[in-house]
């Protein structure tokens, strides 16, 4: 009977331990978040020349960034994939992150200028996805 107990412990401890610590192991190791960005029709007209910079940004579920992709002078749609080496927190990572995006000709993330587009989706996906759109449709005034 102890015999018993004791190994019932022990394979409760290896999942527990296992979950413990391979859970956030996996999902930085299978991320990968992937679409295209698109234009709505009212912004469209208002897209910055050349040297344009296209980030698409992936926030977890408390808002904070967790993934970047950085796509010079964009052509829309705009392809992204956003992948384990896209991780700037990776250890803040959770199963569902919500998508934006923005486009500038600064360069610099986090601040916004007159000129700006920007986008969200405002659905959340999962760490596993494909074919996410992400419309810019929105311009900073």
């Amino acid at each position: 009977m102890l015999k018993r107990f004791f190994w019932t412990a022990l394979v409760a401890a290896a999942v527990l331990a296992g979950w413990r610590f391979g859970y956030q192991a996996a999902l930085k190791y299978f991320f990968k978040v992937s679409g295209s960005v698109t234009l709505a029709g009212e912004v469209a007209g208002a897209l910055p020349g050349a040297n344009g910079m296209l980030f698409v940004i992936a926030r977890n579920e408390r808002g904070v960034p967790v993934a970047v992709a950085k796509i010079i002078n964009p052509r829309f749609p705009a392809e992204f994939a956003l992948t384990p080496s896209s991780l700037i927190m990776p250890d803040l990572l959770t199963t569902r992150v919500y998508l934006e995006a923005a486009l500038n000709t600064h360069g610099q993330l986090g601040s916004f200028r007159k000129g700006d587009l920007r986008g969200e989706r405002p659905e959340r996906a999962y760490f596993i996805s494909k074919d996410i759109q992400v419309r810019l449709d929105s311009t900073v005034k």
